[in-house]
């Protein structure tokens, strides 16, 4: 979503935002803004002209001779290729010396020159050639009452763009007048001018034959006006959000669009059959859209139809046939409330996405239907003349507002907070919701504004008084306080464990959505679980494996320049695993399962200026996977497979109930040069994926922390004549088992004498003595030692070495 702070002050005119606290507010409220981006304003050198004489150029078919008054004592002579220069009009001038940022980045300075024989002084410019938009169909025109040498960077305004991510369960954010919301209580926001409409609710103008699909219409019949462009504020605001003007009746729907959130469309009347419109679900046909894509109507897609045919995809796109035309001179206004379940699913199956069908889908306000065909009425009068002969509404909407009640104990008790119950009524009372009553046991009722379309329950309050409030102004807990045991088996939570070990080996942690595109899922696997109604095309199946998430998050890495990354995620992947048997739960046709996913590509080893680039390959990943199996005690376990060059198998040894398998546990490999390419990735990617079940099915917590003794410890060595056919482990056990003191046993030295000999073993054990209590005392110690030596003397017929 794209927001523009100029259009903001629209609706709070005493808004004068310092930016980066404006990104920060929006933040902590729940909105990420992804992206600011400051209006640069052009070359003082870049001043409005007049064309005074437009001539065609003597050698060159497409260019003109134009002369110029750009507030000097002379015209200027400039040859100029756009298509609309016209004499009379007011139009950017770059004079020589002026220097022009083109939108790749590079910097044009304007000097004189000579064009297929005849002198230019200067440049007439388009939008795209001064950095304010894409628009490059012609020069920009300025505002008639513009002088000639006035500097544009005085006519313009400067702006600012956030473009913001909105979650998609706030769709009331999705306008200027909802971010007002966001930010101001309700009585300092001003709603743009509405010209009265009087609806009828008897007539043929409008019919609803699937009132399930559509619950209300309205449609305005505005006769007499004139399809012309749109003056230079309305275009200007449009361009600010990166939106093309196309004419004044295109325009302001789209305008009323971003402003107050209502999708509105505006049929040619003359180009309806029967001059009447009928929201049907019934139609099999095909139907041309406004982007001149084909798409075929089926049986359940809501259309709007005229008398004979379908005049647009409702709530997505009008039709190209009934579009509004510079010949147009009488249109139907649409504004009306769609399902939005039958919103998302007719978009997905027409493969058809808009800005229209982004919020119908979401769901839109009900009451800011007939509010956005008044305010588009008023601007069609104002801006295209015409008279307003017919208005019909049809359907009905919700009555009563939804009522919630919330409680402030319940608030604080989730929350771990003190919040104060005046001050979360004063928090929702800003945000739109009224208070209707107080409850029992100290409760409060609230009505849910119209706009609110995602709050249903208590928990929704809780969360509103939550992110207003700020997550950042809750105190922590008295009672909470950090305890450390003095001794701490692992893991408590086994993926934690594992996230704890790949931090530490230098992996980063991603989160990506477990629901993903139907065609890069099926890159992987074609057991795909569908969602019953996703919410945007781009979120149409469960993920059948970590991987294709995994890839768009590198791409996008690749993209922004960091190209060295080694990740990981642990989540969980799900696939149709069939029909379910009669009368079990249907959730038996589907299985989850959790992996763990670790990728690396680009540089093996952080880039330094006296070293080589290295690039990573498949032992890099191989050797990370063994780190991570090491550090589970796993390693002597397992065992890598290698299938070819770059792939390899990873099985476990697991044991239990007496009893012995191989598991596979997953797969290292290098990803298919034709699956990097479908995420535009032009770099190896290297990736293991591992079944955390498997993992934790075999791991076992051998290590077991203690916290070190404050007294010193003590070493010493002892050597032993073993016999033979013990084994030096058994040694190394009796030994240990001595004394509970005794916190280490290694063997330092082994020496075996040939048959020959005697066939004699020499084994020398070093051992580590702790005593947590007090120092240790050489008569202590001594006895220890003793006490050991008597064991392997019993047990094994060891005998201490004489030195």
């Amino acid at each position: 979503m794209k927001i523009s702070v100029n259009w903001l002050k629209d609706f709070l005119p005493s808004f004068s935002p310092d930016i980066p606290a404006l990104v920060e507010k929006l933040t902590f409220l729940g909105l990420e803004v992804e992206e600011v981006h400051a209006m640069q304003l052009p070359d003082e050198l870049v001043v409005a002209g007049r064309i005074e004489d437009v001539q065609p150029h003597p050698d060159a078919d497409r260019l003109t001779v134009c002369k110029v008054a750009a507030g000097g004592h002379e015209l200027l002579q400039i040859v100029c290729g756009a298509p609309n220069v016209r004499q009379g009009m007011i139009v950017p001038v770059a004079t020589v010396g002026a220097k022009l940022r083109l939108p790749d980045g590079e910097v044009l300075a304007i000097r004189k020159s000579k064009i297929r024989g005849v002198h230019s002084f200067g440049m007439i410019c388009a939008a795209d050639e001064l950095g304010l938009s894409e628009d490059h169909s012609g020069v920009m025109e300025l505002d008639p009452s513009v002088l000639p040498g006035t500097p544009l960077s005085a006519v313009l305004e400067s702006d600012v763009m956030l473009d913001i991510a909105v979650t998609p369960n706030r769709p009331d954010v999705l306008s200027h007048l909802g971010m007002a919301r966001e930010l101001a209580p309700p009585e300092e926001i001003i709603l743009p001018p509405g010209h009265p409409v009087n609806f009828s609710g008897t007539g043929t103008l409008v019919e609803i034959a699937d009132r399930e699909a559509c619950p209300y219409y309205t449609a305005v019949v505005i006769r007499g006006i004139e399809v012309r462009e749109s003056p230079a504020w309305l275009k200007r605001r449009l361009e600010s959000i990166g939106l093309n003007p196309k004419n004044n009746i295109v325009d302001i729907t789209n305008y009323i669009l971003h402003s107050i959130g209502q999708p509105l469309h505006a049929f040619d009347l003359k180009k309806l059959s029967g001059e009447r419109v009928v929201v049907r679900s019934d139609v099999a046909a095909g139907f041309t859209a406004l982007n001149q894509e084909n798409c075929a109507v089926l049986a359940g897609m809501p259309v709007i139809c005229d008398a004979l045919k379908p005049a647009a995809l409702a709530g997505v796109m009008g039709g190209l046939d009934s579009a509004v035309s510079v010949a147009t001179t009488d249109i139907l206004l649409e504004s009306a409330y769609f399902s939005p379940s039958r919103i998302r699913k007719s978009a997905r199956k027409a493969g058809i996405s808009s800005d229209s069908s982004y919020r119908f889908e979401r769901g839109v306000d009900p009451l800011n239907v007939k509010r956005g065909a008044e305010c588009a009425v008023a601007m069609i009068l104002e801006l295209a003349g015409g008279r307003v002969t017919e208005a019909m509404e049809c359907g009905s909407l919700p009555e009563e507002p939804c009522r919630v009640t919330l409680r402030p104990d319940r608030v604080n008790a989730m929350l771990g907070s003190s919040i104060a119950a005046d001050t979360m009524k004063h928090i929702l009372v800003r945000l739109g919701f009224r208070f209707a009553a107080s409850a029992e046991n100290g409760g409060m009722e609230f009505s849910v504004p119209s706009w609110r379309v995602d709050v249903t329950s208590e928990i929704d309050l809780v969360e509103e008084v939550a992110r207003v409030y700020g997550y950042d102004n809750i105190q922590p807990s008295a009672q909470m306080r950090t305890t450390y045991p003095q001794s701490r088996k692992v893991p408590e939570y086994f993926p934690d464990y594992l996230r704890g070990i790949l931090i530490g080996l230098n992996f980063r942690e991603i989160l990506t959505n477990p629901l993903i595109r139907r065609s890069e899922a099926e890159l992987f696997d074609s057991r795909v679980v569908t969602a019953l109604n996703p919410i945007s095309e781009g979120l149409e199946v469960l993920r059948p494996s970590l991987v294709p998430a995994f890839l768009k998050v590198i791409a996008h890495n690749i993209r922004h320049g960091n190209r060295d990354l080694r990740f990981f995620e642990i989540a969980s992947g799900f696939l149709a695993a069939g029909v379910s048997r009669d009368g079990a739960s249907p959730l038996e046709a589907f299985g989850e399962r959790e992996y763990l996913v670790m990728a690396i590509t680009g540089s093996s080893h952080p880039r330094l200026w006296n070293q080589p680039a290295v690039k990573s390959d498949v032992y890099d990943m191989s050797g990370a996977v063994q780190m991570l199996l090491e550090k589970l005690n796993l390693l002597d376990k397992s065992a890598l497979i290698a299938y070819n060059e770059n792939t390899v198998g990873i099985d476990l040894l697991l044991t239990g109930q007496g009893e012995s398998r191989t598991c596979r546990a997953g797969t290292v490999l290098m990803v298919d040069s034709a699956v990097l390419g479908e995420f535009d990735i032009g770099q190896d990617v290297f990736l293991a994926e591992l079944d955390t079940a498997v993992l934790e099915e075999a791991f076992s917590a051998a290590v077991v922390y203690d916290p070190p003794s404050r007294f010193p410890a003590v070493q010493r060595d002892l050597s032993f004549i073993l016999p033979r056919g013990v084994a030096v482990q058994k040694l190394v056990d009796v030994v240990r088992a001595s004394d509970p003191l005794i916190r280490n046993v290694s063997v330092f030295d082994h020496f075996e004498r040939s048959a020959e000999q005697g066939g004699e073993r020499s084994v020398a054990l070093s051992l580590d003595i702790v005593d947590h209590e007090r120092t240790l005392q050489d008569e202590r110690i001594n006895g220890i030692l003793e006490k050991a030596g008597t064991n392997a003397g019993k047990q094994l017929g060891a005998v201490i070495r004489q030195v």
